[in-house]
């Protein structure tokens, strides 16, 4: 005497199954990103807050710092990292604001205080 597995339990198996490695491989392929990471960050100048985002409808990312308070008396500046890993020309605000965009999904908004300052993802 054997041991029947129905039809039903064996299709409910193979889905589950079947979703778990689709999930699975998308968690894999899928690269980490943190566009959109956005909040304060404090320099030894004062504190920014660094914001980007992707619009979908017209396929443009953005990004923008802003001055929130410090002595930094220099231009803020912008630009964004791509998937290729390629580093956009830094776009000069002034030393109040930094904003740009492009016609691409990037990885990541880059963003400066002062010229010396280090850059900063979101």
């Amino acid at each position: 005497m054997s041991i029947g597995i129905t039809r039903g339990v064996r299709v409910t198996v193979f889905a589950a199954l079947t979703a778990f490695a689709v999930l699975g491989a998308l968690l894999l392929a899928t690269p980490a990103e943190a566009l959109g990471d956005n909040r304060t960050v404090e320099r030894s100048c004062g504190k920014n807050y660094v914001a980007s985002g992707y619009w979908s409808s017209s396929d443009t990312s953005w990004a923008q710092t802003k001055r929130q308070s410090g002595t930094c008396q220099g231009t803020l500046s912008v630009a964004f990292e791509r998937y290729d890993g390629y580093w956009t020309t830094r776009k000069y605000g002034d030393r109040n604001e930094a904003y740009t965009t492009i016609g691409l999904k990037a990885r990541y908004g880059l963003h400066w205080g002062c010229n010396d300052c280090n850059v900063t993802r979101s």
